[in-house]
């Protein structure tokens, strides 16, 4: 049995919800549909990785979330503390703010985050989804008491940085491909190591 919604499903849910087209220095091209902008091959799009993290015993442990079955792409994979396709007039740092309350329940200010850099991928998911972003990775140090948005996010955890990369060694496929990336380039790894 599949659990994935059909495209007729989501395009009913995500009708109205539009997304910023950009090049790959993040200049706009205009403005496309959030189905469209998602089926192969897809059309390039604003978007944000947001990562969670505190210390614990001198350790960082970083909030992941795994991603409902309601999302149109990846959905079950763990991923990054929350992840958003920007919407036209959007900024980041706010929509970031936003977006993790809305998905994990989490309250953190702006003062809190800062972007760290930018980088597109695609990435084919079944059945003609896929994602093809220019993401901007931002992280913030936080604690605090989560309530989950089961349309949202299934489940999170923490987790310390060396047991995440070798979770990701031992178990590479349960990992969305953007946060594999993410983890793996320096300029996110020089926050936590």
């Amino acid at each position: 049995m599949n659990l994935r919604k059909t495209v007729e499903e989501l395009d009913q849910k995500y009708h109205e919800r539009k997304v910023v087209l950009v090049d790959e220095n993040d200049n706009e091209l205009g403005v496309g549909g959030l189905i469209e902008a998602h089926r192969d091959p897809g059309l390039q799009h604003r978007a944000f990785s947001l990562q969670l993290y505190r210390i614990v015993n001198d350790k960082k442990e970083l909030l992941l979330q795994q991603r409902a079955i309601g999302k149109p792409v990846f959905p079950f994979y763990w991923a990054n503390t929350c992840c958003f396709n920007m919407a036209p007039g959007e900024k980041y740092l706010p929509r970031a703010v936003s977006r993790v309350k809305e998905e994990m329940g989490v309250v953190v200010g702006e003062e809190k985050l800062r972007e760290l850099y930018k980088f597109v991928y695609y990435a084919p998911d079944i059945e003609g989804w896929c994602e093809n972003e220019l993401d901007n990775v931002i992280v913030g140090e936080w604690s605090g008491e989560l309530k989950l948005n089961p349309e949202e996010a299934m489940d999170s955890k923490w987790i310390e940085w060396e047991e995440l990369n070798k979770d990701i060694e031992n178990e590479p496929s349960k990992y969305a491909p953007w946060f594999k990336t993410i983890v793996s380039d320096p300029r996110f790894r020089s926050v936590f190591e």
